[in-house]
């Protein structure tokens, strides 16, 4: 299969399944070398195997790369050669300290930019198992506090870790609980977040489980797959070679009957979102995510191009068609409106020359095929379901590491990911209050003290539909040492977001002729704001931060971030005053 023949294939012991998740520095690294020496990006299709990142590697020829190039290529074979133990317990403390100035609008984690997901627990304890080299199994147990304190359709959510005090810790159990009590009542037990097994041979790798997932390059976020989510639950099948790489790839969410009231009166607070489910609560029906994408690698490296296909596929019965689950056939074609909703992304990197890397992403989710159906303006024509990314990166050798950096533009269309639930209502395709859309809106299921709840997100953009951001790094990285990052945002975001109810036009809501960033609200309603009608002006957003980290010791680590953020129409309303937060984070981990 390799070209040059790899030590660590020819190792006996190495476990070519192990999984490296998606903050591990080894595919940055990786990144690096490729943008240096001239060669498209590496597989966007991410987390990675061993087997897979060690194909990856074995395509540079190590005396073609500078002298920083090869000091890095040899840590990254170095770091891949590790035999493991059949079965490893391993534990993590981390303690971080989180510092903000607004406490009257900063108190949500959606406000935070170092948030959930970024924040470590104070413990972790880790299993694996590498019984043979062709299997992998992990779990990690975090001793960590709830996303929510509390969470009722009266108030919504609230927690007291996320702003409500200038200083928090990881110490959570100090902080008191929304209601007082001692702070120990936020430890989550709807743990594990990342569990998983994984098995698989030379060129291919089969995945089920909790983990994290990304398809593309996108520093901001990426338009079919985000890595945002706490965690998917994920099957996935592999198999790649030198120039091409297919994978099949299955998602499972709650289907949103299970947290939305559906019609009649809207709760008192969240409109037709349930914020509070009790744990006896039935959990039916099915909602999955399922895609197939395609990589090549064409003229001699330069170019990387990938083809994905998906549908978000829903059932209240929670019956499965098994026709749906063929690795190569056309989901689009199936005509099943009424169960699916389909999407297809385009994406293509390309180095021309050593050090310099553009890449780009198309999605289409809906668009007027002129000829076949009613364009816009014209009574039942669909509104335009589209998302663009482009963006330029680059990196130069610098000392032991590589200075980097990068350009990032993206716009995504004011109803792209949304959709109503299939059948004509009123002679038109409409989402009617309360009913919940099959599209690429999201759910996760959170516990609390009080019961569970469930936070929605985009699947694809974090930032969703309705969006032109501009995104900017500048940074320096040496390897398994100290690196730094200077980031800038800024996104001009529109009224439309995850709950905006979805319409064909007819001629008075005038969907089809939105244009993105939209400043009204009066075409559709909202399942969650019933005032989304007062909504009258773009949202701005400017973020400015940087952060680095150091590696004291193998295992030791000190790490900061600071950022600046304000914002202008906070929440599409003109009459919001400015508001704006600074945000200090500093923390020391410790791996075992």
């Amino acid at each position: 299969l390799f070209v040059v023949l790899f030590p660590i294939i020819a190792g006996d012991g190495i476990n070519l399944q192990k999984i490296h998740p998606l903050e591990s520095d080894l595919y940055e690294a990786l990144v690096n070398l490729y943008i240096s020496a001239g060669y498209a990006l590496p597989s966007t299709t991410a987390p990675y195997s061993t087997d897979e990142l060690a194909l990856m590697l074995s395509r540079l020829e190590r005396d073609s790369l500078s002298q920083q190039g090869k000091y890095l290529y040899d840590q990254l074979s170095e770091e891949l050669s590790v035999k493991p133990k059949v079965f490893r317990l391993g534990a993590e403390v981390n303690l971080e300290g989180y510092l903000h100035t607004n406490k009257e609008y900063f108190t949500t984690p959606d406000d935070w930019i170092y948030s959930y997901n970024e924040r470590q627990p104070l413990l972790s304890f880790t299993l694996e198992a590498s019984p043979k080299r062709n299997f992998y199994l992990y779990t990690a147990i975090p001793f960590a506090p709830v996303r929510y304190g509390t969470a009722d359709n009266i108030n919504g959510y609230r927690t007291t870790l996320y702003g409500e005090n200038y200083f928090t810790t990881t110490l959570f159990f100090l902080h008191p609980f929304v209601n007082g009590d001692n702070g120990i009542s936020y430890i989550d037990v709807g743990v594990p977040v990342r569990a998983f097994g994984a098995v698989g041979g030379d060129g291919w790798n089969i995945l089920v489980g909790r983990e994290k997932l990304s398809w593309g390059a996108g520093k901001s976020g990426n338009l079919m797959v985000g890595d945002h989510l706490h965690y998917h639950n994920v099957g996935r099948l592999s198999t790649y070679s030198k120039n091409f790489k297919y994978t099949l790839l299955a998602i499972f969410f709650a289907l949103a009957r299970e947290y939305y009231k559906g019609g009649g009166d809207r709760y008192p607070y969240g409109g037709y979102f349930n914020h509070l489910v009790g744990q006896t609560a039935k959990s039916s029906g099915l909602n999955m995510f399922l895609a197939h994408r395609l990589e090549w690698r064409l003229f001699k490296g330069k170019v990387n191009l990938a083809l994905s296909e998906s549908i978000m596929y829903q059932s209240e019965e929670g019956t499965l068609d098994l026709r749906i689950l063929s690795p190569t056939t056309i989901f689009h074609n199936y005509y099943i409106r009424s169960n699916a909703n389909s999407m297809i992304a385009i994406e293509l990197d390309i180095t021309l020359l050593k050090g310099l890397n553009i890449y780009g992403q198309v999605v289409i989710d809906e668009f007027q095929a002129p000829g076949f159906e009613p364009t816009a303006g014209v009574k039942g024509a669909l509104p335009n379901g589209f998302g663009y990314l482009a963006g330029i990166q680059g990196n130069y050798p610098v000392l032991r590491g590589f200075l980097f950096g990068s350009l990032e533009w993206v716009m995504t269309d004011p109803y792209l990911y949304l959709r109503d639930d299939g059948p004509i209502k009123e002679g038109l395709y409409q989402q009617l209050p309360g009913e919940y859309g099959i599209n690429y809106v999201v759910a996760l299921r959170h516990y609390i003290p009080d019961g569970v709840t469930y936070h929605e997100d985009f699947l694809g953009y974090k930032h969703g539909g309705d969006a032109i951001v501009i995104n900017g790094q500048l940074g320096y990285r040496e390897y398994n040492k100290w690196h730094t990052t200077l980031n800038l945002f800024y996104m001009l975001h529109g009224t439309k977001d995850k709950w905006t109810l979805w319409a064909a036009e007819d001629l008075t809501n005038g969907t089809t002729l939105e244009k993105t960033p939209t400043t009204s609200h009066t075409s559709t309603e909202n399942n969650y704001d019933k005032d989304a009608h007062l909504r009258d002006s773009v949202e701005k957003t400017f973020v400015a931060g940087i952060n680095g980290g150091y590696t004291i010791l193998k295992g030791l680590d000190v790490f900061a971030q600071a950022d600046f953020i304000y914002i202008v129409n906070p929440n599409n309303r003109s009459v919001n005053n400015d508001r704006y937060d600074f945000q200090l984070t500093l923390g020391v981990g410790y791996r075992l």
